[in-house]
C-alpha cells in the first residue's frame, strides 16, 4: 500500500471512530435525559410534613416517613409516581425508614420509641420492637443488613438484631439527645453523633464504646461516612466540615452559615455529597475535594432531609410540604410546584380567632370536612356528640379506643386545658395547651360552627 492511502485510510478511521465516539456520547446523554424526564415531579400523598427520605439503590423505589404517623412506599420508575403501599402502624411522627438489603422489607422508627419492620411486597407490619417511649431520629442498617443502629433523644444508641427481631445492645456514652448513627463499610464500626456535639466510635462487633473521634463546639445534627476515614458532619451553627476518623482532627471545611444544618448525604456512588439546611437550601459538593458544584433555595422553611437519585443528577428534597420535590443538580434546574404560603399551620393573622387557634394548634393534624386527607388525626367533621375511637377506617390508639369520653364543648376544653396526656394516657395525640380561657373558648366556638355539614362546614379545609 502506498504511503498516501495509509494516510488517507487512517483519517478515514479517525472520523469513523470520532462520529462514533460523538453518536454514543450522544446517547448516553439522551440516555441521561430520558432518565430525568421520567422522573416525577413530586410525590405527593401524605397528610402532614415529611420528615426523612430513602431512596432505593435502583433508584426506582422510594421510602417517605412523615408527621402524619405513616411510611408510604412508592414508585418512581415512571414520570407519574405511584403509591404501592401506605405502612401504618406507629403512635406517633415517622422520622426515619430505610430499606433492607433485598429491598423486601423496610424499617422506620418514630417519636414513639419503637423501630417497626415493614414487608413491603404485602405492605404490612411484621412487627413493632417497643422500647422507652422517645423520640428516635435516625436509623443506620450494616453493611451484611443484620443489624441496625437507632440514635434515640434518651442518650442512647440501641442495636438490633433484625434477624432475631429483638433490641441486643443499649449504647450509653452520650451527654445528650443522639441525632445520628452511621456505620463503617466493612461493619466494623458505628458512629454516633448527637447534642452534646461529639461524634463517638463504638466497637460494632463487641458493642462497645472506644473513643470520640471529634469534639464541635454546638450540637451535631446529621453524619455520613464519604469513606472509611472520612465522615462529614453537619452542625446546628451551621458549620459543615469533614473529619479524619484516624487523626480525630477536622481535615476540610464546607460551609459556615447561619442556618442549622438538617441532613448530610452522600450519593451512592460517592462522588457527590450535600447538605440542606433550615432555610431551605440544598447545597451540593465534590465529595473529595470539597468543591461546591451548586447550591439553590428549594423551598421556604427548612429542608430537613434529601437523597440522591442512584445514575441521574437528580434529588429529591423532604420539609413542611406534604410532598416530596425534585431537584435536577446539573444543568440546574428547580421544579417550582405551587405550594400555598403560609402554610396552614403557619397563619398568623387575617382570620377569625377562634379559626387562627384552630390553624396554629389542630390543622397539621386534622382537617374539617369528611375527607381527613391521610393527616395524623381524624377528621374533625361532626366531632360534636362522637363518642372519642369510634370513627371508621382509622387507626385509633387502645386509649382512646377504651375511652368512654363524647366529645363536646366540656370535654374538648378539657383535652386543651389538661392536654391529652393527662385526658386520654397512652394516646397517639400531640400534646396541645391552649391554657387562656378565652381562647379555648374562641377554638371550641369554631370548631361547632366549622365542622357541622354546613356549606362553610364542605368547604373549610
Amino acid at each position: 500500500m502506498r504511503p498516501v492511502s495509509v494516510v488517507i485510510t487512517l483519517i478515514v478511521m479517525l472520523v469513523v471512530a470520532f462520529n462514533s465516539a460523538l453518536v454514543a456520547g450522544a446517547d448516553e446523554r439522551k440516555e441521561e435525559t430520558v432518565q430525568a424526564e421520567v422522573l416525577p415531579d413530586q410525590l405527593k400523598g401524605h397528610g402532614g410534613p415529611i420528615k426523612a427520605i430513602s431512596i432505593s439503590p435502583d433508584g426506582e423505589k422510594v421510602l417517605t416517613s412523615s408527621f402524619d404517623y405513616s411510611v408510604l412506599y412508592w414508585d418512581i420508575s415512571d414520570a407519574k409516581a405511584a403509591i404501592l403501599h401506605r405502612l401504618e402502624g406507629h403512635e406517633a411522627a415517622v422520622n426515619d425508614a430505610v430499606f433492607s438489603q433485598s429491598g423486601k422489607q423496610a424499617y422506620s422508627v418514630s417519636d414513639d420509641g419503637t423501630l417497626a419492620i415493614w414487608d413491603l411486597e404485602k405492605g404490612k407490619l411484621i412487627l413493632r420492637i417497643k422500647a422507652p417511649r422517645e423520640k428516635v431520629l435516625d436509623i443506620g442498617l450494616s453493611p451484611d443488613g443484620k443489624h441496625a443502629a437507632v440514635a434515640r433523644w434518651d442518650q442512647t444508641v440501641r442495636i438490633y438484631d433484625l434477624l432475631l427481631q429483638k433490641e441486643v445492645a443499649v449504647l450509653e456514652g452520650h451527654r445528650g439527645n443522639v441525632n445520628a448513627v452511621a456505620w463503617s463499610s466493612d461493619g466494623k464500626f458505628l458512629y454516633s453523633a448527637g447534642y452534646d456535639g461529639q461524634i463517638l466510635e463504638w466497637d460494632a462487633q463487641q458493642l462497645r464504646f472506644l473513643r470520640p473521634v471529634y469534639r464541635h463546639g454546638w450540637g451535631i445534627n446529621s453524619i455520613a461516612l464519604l469513606d472509611n476515614q472520612r465522615i462529614l458532619y453537619g452542625a446546628l451553627n451551621g458549620t459543615v466540615a469533614v473529619v479524619d476518623i484516624v487523626r480525630a482532627e477536622r481535615v476540610m471545611d464546607i460551609a459556615e452559615q447561619d442556618s442549622p444544618v438538617q441532613s448530610v448525604k452522600v450519593s451512592p456512588d460517592g462522588a457527590l455529597a450535600g447538605f440542606s439546611d433550615g432555610k431551605g437550601k440544598i447545597h451540593v459538593f465534590n465529595a473529595a475535594s470539597g468543591k461546591e458544584i451548586e447550591r439553590g433555595e428549594v423551598t421556604y422553611g427548612p429542608v430537613w432531609d434529601f437523597d440522591f437519585v442512584s445514575g441521574t443528577n437528580q434529588i429529591y428534597h423532604v420539609g413542611l410540604d406534604d410532598f416530596a420535590a425534585r431537584w435536577q443538580i446539573s444543568p440546574r434546574k428547580i421544579n417550582q410546584i405551587a405550594a400555598e404560603l403560609p402554610r396552614r399551620f403557619q397563619v398568623r393573622d387575617g382570620k377569625d380567632a377562634g379559626e387562627l387557634e384552630f390553624q396554629r394548634k389542630c390543622s397539621v393534624c386534622h382537617t374539617l370536612v369528611e375527607d381527613g386527607a391521610n393527616r395524623a388525626g381524624p377528621t374533625l367533621f361532626k366531632v360534636f356528640g362522637r363518642k372519642a375511637g369510634t370513627l371508621p377506617g382509622y387507626n385509633y390508639s387502645k386509649a382512646l379506643l377504651n375511652s368512654d369520653i363524647v366529645w363536646n364543648d366540656e370535654t374538648i376544653g378539657l383535652l386543651f386545658s389538661a392536654g391529652p396526656d393527662k385526658v386520654v394516657p397512652g394516646t397517639k395525640m400531640p400534646i396541645q395547651r391552649l391554657k387562656k380561657v378565652e381562647r379555648r373558648e374562641e377554638l371550641i366556638r369554631f370548631l361547632k360552627e366549622a365542622t357541622e355539614p354546613t356549606e362553610q362546614g364542605k368547604t373549610e379545609k
